[in-house]
């Protein structure tokens, strides 16, 4: 079975993800609404905070929806560290204006604000570009990343 999966963070990044799964079957820009971006995880391997989505009437998380496997999923949550790090979680997303249940994952346990390594914060962004997201965008994530948003 296929199920969709909404990244937000280091994700975004096509190498990252070719290295954690390999191929996907689709990939498309997407949005997940009433959530906000918020880097709240402190992650050794990045040495630095890594984002996180946290409920928020009327807020919007822009990033790209994965068409994966089962198995696929499965990798993924392994490389999360599911259920220490984050926690999947299932949510609605937007891709092309229509309406998907898409996994994604929460932190498990948050901080308040932990500021993200540039080297984690930069595969962020080169992922948005590359799924055609403007300056708007990319700056309200660098905002994020700064504990402004």
């Amino acid at each position: 079975m296929k199920v969709w999966y909404f990244a937000y963070g280091s994700n975004l990044d096509l190498e990252t993800m070719r290295r954690k799964v390999g191929s996907w079957y689709e990939l498309k820009p997407a949005i997940l609404r009433n959530y906000r971006l918020v880097f709240d995880h402190y992650s050794p391997s990045w040495s630095g905070g890594t984002a996180d989505v946290v409920e928020s009437e009327g807020g919007i998380v822009y990033g790209a929806a994965y068409l994966l496997d089962e198995e696929q999923l499965k990798i993924l949550d392994r490389f999360e560290g599911v259920p220490t790090s984050y926690n999947r979680r299932k949510v609605l997303i937007e891709v092309a204006g229509e309406k998907l249940e898409a996994f994604t994952y929460v932190v498990s346990n948050p901080k308040k604000y932990v500021r993200p390594s540039e080297e984690y914060l930069s595969k962020v962004l080169k992922g948005l570009r590359r799924l055609g997201y403007g300056d708007d965008v990319v700056n309200g994530v660098r905002r994020a990343a700064m504990g402004k948003a």
